[in-house]
């Protein structure tokens, strides 16, 4: 308890302040204090309770109807409580108000919002009649003229002393505030530059690794492509075996013939030039089929321009002699498209694989009647191409797993599984088109859009 003796009267502290919560906290604090605590709402309150002879008064400046330096003159010319000390509540944003609180006779004033410590200490210097300064010779009345407006202090020397070094006081206690927070604010730009620096090396090690990523994903694409050419290679030299097989029996029968011809008599110069002419017109178109092979197989270096009915006609002629070998009936409508840019032999491998997938599932399921109906068509601003067959269609089982890399449902050592990945990479990367599948009622249709 904050009184001379534990036998002592508590001191009698009367509170004015409008706002009930301020009023409220500051009630409790002072009555933990072991002070007894009355409250007033207002400065007619507070003046109606006076006569109670409290031992101080702390009001707060900024209240409705009468404020506190009204409160505080009206209280100095009763006569009931014109000795009684006054602490005034302020936030001390204007000089004038230690001069006002000087004109009418406040004792102390405490800055809001207040700190418990100082306020505590500042009632029981009052209460308890600590002074710093004592009071000397009388000077008199003050006249003050501050911004404009005239003030006339009574206080004297000691007075007017005991109120500078409170304002001295506060201002050193909010100098502290600000020091604390000056010192956190520090703290915090030390853990923010710290925190940024550690967010930088994270990053960087991101994107370190993202970048590693990329390269290997890249490298891996670079693999897959490359097995996919070293698969689309052995699909072709069984193409060339078949491409050549008629002209090489057509050659030897031919060879044979002129032979025969010599021996029963028969041999004449026109004979002799009809069969060369024959057989160099059956040279000739296996030289040009050696070229379109390796013609197929020369990278495309940079995108160009190229018509997509004329490289799915190269593309089948190329397979035509493997198609028929197998039975395969091919159907192809083409119709008026827009030339597209991109990789021309890259998009005749990505036929070449659907197509050579189809022919596949024909002969295992040993389909009568096996067809493949290739259509090339306007459809908008697209242009697109349908192959499909009549195999009896796709497990809707694997439907969502065609295009992954490595899948495969063919024996092990006749299939890959990267035929329809990297056709799907090629068409939607290299192309910006799309290329999906679906089941007909006859069988699979694998649609390219581009």
């Amino acid at each position: 308890m904050n009184q001379s003796s534990a036998t002592a009267v508590p001191h009698r502290i009367l509170i004015v302040d409008d706002s009930p919560t301020q009023a409220k906290l500051l009630e409790q604090m002072l009555a933990e204090q072991g002070y007894r605590v009355v409250v007033a709402r207002n400065g007619d309150e507070a003046l109606e309770a006076l006569p109670q002879m409290p031992d101080l008064v702390i009001s707060d400046i900024l209240m409705p109807g009468m404020d506190g330096f009204e409160l505080c003159r009206r209280i100095r010319e009763s006569k009931t409580g014109g000795e009684t000390p006054i602490i005034l509540l302020t936030h001390l944003n204007d000089p004038a108000d230690v001069l006002h609180s000087l004109e009418v006779g406040a004792n102390y004033f405490v800055s809001k919002p207040y700190s418990k410590k100082l306020l505590l200490s500042r009632i029981s210097a009052v209460l308890n009649g600590e002074r710093v300064c004592r009071q000397g010779d009388n000077d008199g009345e003050v006249a003050v003229s501050y911004r404009g407006k005239n003030y006339r202090v009574q206080a004297d020397c000691a007075h007017t002393i005991e109120l500078l070094l409170a304002t001295y006081e506060m201002a050193a206690e909010k100098n502290q505030e600000l020091l604390g927070a000056k010192a956190s604010l520090s703290s915090l730009n030390r853990e923010l530059e710290q925190r940024v620096v550690e967010r930088t090396a994270a990053l960087t090690q991101e994107t370190a690794e993202r970048l590693q990523a990329m390269d290997e994903l890249r490298k891996k694409d670079e693999v897959l492509m490359q097995q996919s050419r070293q698969a689309a290679m052995g699909e072709m030299i069984g193409n060339i075996a078949h491409q050549w097989r008629q002209p090489l029996n057509a050659v030897g029968l031919l060879v044979q013939d002129l032979t025969l011809s010599y021996e029963y008599g028969n041999f004449s110069r026109e004979y002799l030039e009809a069969s060369t002419g024959k057989i160099m017109q059956m040279v000739r178109h296996m030289s040009q089929t050696i070229d379109d092979f390796r013609n197929f197989f020369t990278p495309d270096r940079e995108k160009s321009a190229f018509e997509l009915k004329k490289v799915v006609r190269r593309t089948l002629a190329l397979m035509e002699g493997s198609l028929a070998d197998k039975g395969i009936q091919v159907e192809v409508s083409d119709g008026d498209v827009p030339p597209i840019v991109g990789h021309p032999n890259e998009f005749s491998q990505v036929l070449l694989n659907i197509i050579n997938n189809a022919a596949d599932a024909l002969c295992e399921k040993g389909i009568p009647g096996p067809k493949i109906k290739v259509i090339v068509a306007r459809e908008g601003e697209k242009s697109v191409i349908t192959i499909a067959d009549n195999a009896g269609g796709i497990p809707a089982n694997i439907m969502g797993r065609i295009f992954e890399p490595y899948f495969t449902t063919k024996e092990q050592g006749k299939g890959t599984g990267i035929g329809l990945f990297m056709a799907k990479n090629i068409v939607e990367k290299s192309m910006n088109g799309s290329l999906s599948a679906r089941n007909t009622g006859n069988g699979a249709e694998f649609r390219i859009e581009v």
